[in-house]
């Protein structure tokens, strides 16, 4: 029993000693001067060794080495594990001094990570997320004017992107639709465009409401009709309440759209003219006269 005892104790103590303890010296300060020199991979997989096994490393020494470690990944361009580690330090250190500099790297990493416009938005919004965050609590950083560019630079893409749905819905046919995001993209991001670009798509889009409609409008105008032919026919009263009551909402709908595209039409000319007036060397100045003149031809019949 004793010689098995200590054959335990002996195997323990071989095992034990197997195990390399490692140190701050060997792993951090190393690590970090092959970082200074440009070395990377190899001070990237220091730095991890000192994060999570060295012994003697202090909270102060790991909050740099996670620092020096983000930073690796972003200089190497994998902006996605930029990300990953950038994120942990905010929520760890969020006091630490390099927060302005972490902040400014995470709008660029997710900007960079960002599809092209005619997809999600998720990241490019991160992007302006953390830019308005560095700029409103840090607003003496030096990076604040680098900030102020990846704004704009995410705009534009949100514009695209917008231009890109209102683009969309024209090819479909859909024009109010079309009218509302290129509306909506002229009054939100009137730096990232083309002004006259946009607002000819405006005016285009509201004179040709009536094709996104012209089918519902025969639908409802049909209906009615055959509600007016069973209103004649009823004789009981409650049937006849409940006919009348369809026949009035149908009614009210067809009233929606006919308006709809009578203001669009009339919307279109003022926009029309006030463009020709704001950009009277638009490359789109003779489409928009086009379209003036369409007006006025529709308003002789």
């Amino acid at each position: 029993m004793k010689k098995r005892l200590t054959a335990v104790v002996l195997a323990f103590a071989v095992v034990s000693c197997g195990e390399k303890v490692v140190y701050k010296g060997e792993t951090f300060n190393k690590g970090l001067e092959l970082y200074q020199k440009g070395e990377y991979d190899d001070a990237k997989e220091l730095l991890k060794e000192a994060i999570y096994k060295a012994k003697d490393m202090t909270t102060t020494d790991i909050m740099k080495a996670r620092y020096y470690l983000a930073n690796i990944y972003f200089q190497q361009g994998n902006y996605i594990d930029a990300i990953v580690e950038f994120e942990e330090f905010l929520s760890l250190y969020p006091t630490a001094p390099q927060v302005p500099e972490v902040l400014y790297k995470l709008a660029v990493s997710y900007l960079k990570i960002s599809p092209s416009p005619d997809r999600d938005l998720t990241y490019i919004r991160k992007a302006m997320e953390k830019a308005e965050e560095l700029i409103d609590n840090y607003p003496n950083s030096p990076y604040v004017e680098e900030a102020k560019k990846i704004i704009q630079q995410a705009k534009k893409i949100e514009a695209q992107h917008l231009i890109n749905i209102a683009d969309l819905y024209e090819r479909l046919q859909k024009h109010y639709s079309a009218s509302v995001y290129y509306q909506l993209v002229f009054e939100e991001y009137p730096d990232q465009i083309k002004q006259d670009f946009v607002i000819y798509k405006i005016a285009y889009n509201l004179l040709n409401v009536d094709k996104q409609y012209t089918d519902r409008i025969k639908e409802y105008k049909e209906r009615i009709k055959k509600l007016e032919e069973k209103i004649k026919k009823e004789k009981d009263i409650d049937k006849k309440t409940v006919l009348m009551n369809r026949k009035k909402l149908l009614e009210k709908h067809l009233s929606v759209l006919e308006k709809r595209i009578d203001e669009g039409k009339q919307r279109a000319e003022e926009i029309i003219k006030y463009a020709l007036q704001q950009y009277p060397n638009s490359q789109y100045k003779k489409d928009m006269e086009k379209l003036l003149e369409k007006i006025k031809q529709e308003e002789k019949k």
